[in-house]
């Protein structure tokens, strides 16, 4: 329930909030009202259940490798670097990404947009992201694929 709260200014201009009245009204005081919390109307919403997967196709997806940039040249050593995704919109609780080097998926699919890859081979590699959404045990629905990037890893050869 709100309450009476008094606002007292003293004769310095300091002013001071109390709930009980200044007995010396040589003070200005005013009366101030507090209105009782949270008294917002609640907007209505249209709550249409869950989104079967003939609608998911409606959204606009969009998957795309931040890092490393399109061409990027991973420098001389063992072949790691790491692979950074975004995705418009956010996840859902089902939804997962799954990333591919040369067609090949790395590792199982994840919530993470975001991969360490270690031991990569020299040369010339396609990475892609996909964003799957769980339609059973085994098979996943692909709802979204990167365009492939590629990257060139430098590495030592060893003379034989």
């Amino acid at each position: 329930m709100a309450q009476t709260v008094y606002k007292v200014t003293d004769e310095n201009g300091n002013v001071t909030f109390t709930d009980t009245p200044p007995s010396d009204q040589r003070q200005g005081v005013e009366t101030q009202t507090i209105p009782v919390a949270n008294t917002a109307i609640p907007i209505e919403s249209s709550d249409t259940g869950a989104v079967a997967h003939d609608e998911a196709a409606e959204v606009d997806y969009q998957t795309r490798i931040q890092a490393p940039a399109e061409g990027a040249t991973i420098p001389m050593g063992p072949g790691n670097f790491i692979v950074e995704a975004s995705v418009d919109p956010r996840l859902n609780t089902s939804e997962h990404l799954l990333l591919l080097l040369d067609g090949a998926p790395v590792g199982p699919p994840q919530k993470y947009a975001s991969w360490a890859l270690t031991n990569v081979f020299r040369g010339e590699h396609q990475l892609q992201v996909q964003r799957l959404d769980e339609a059973g045990v085994v098979l996943d629905v692909v709802l979204d694929t990167s365009a492939a990037t590629t990257v060139y890893v430098m590495r030592p050869t060893v003379p034989r």
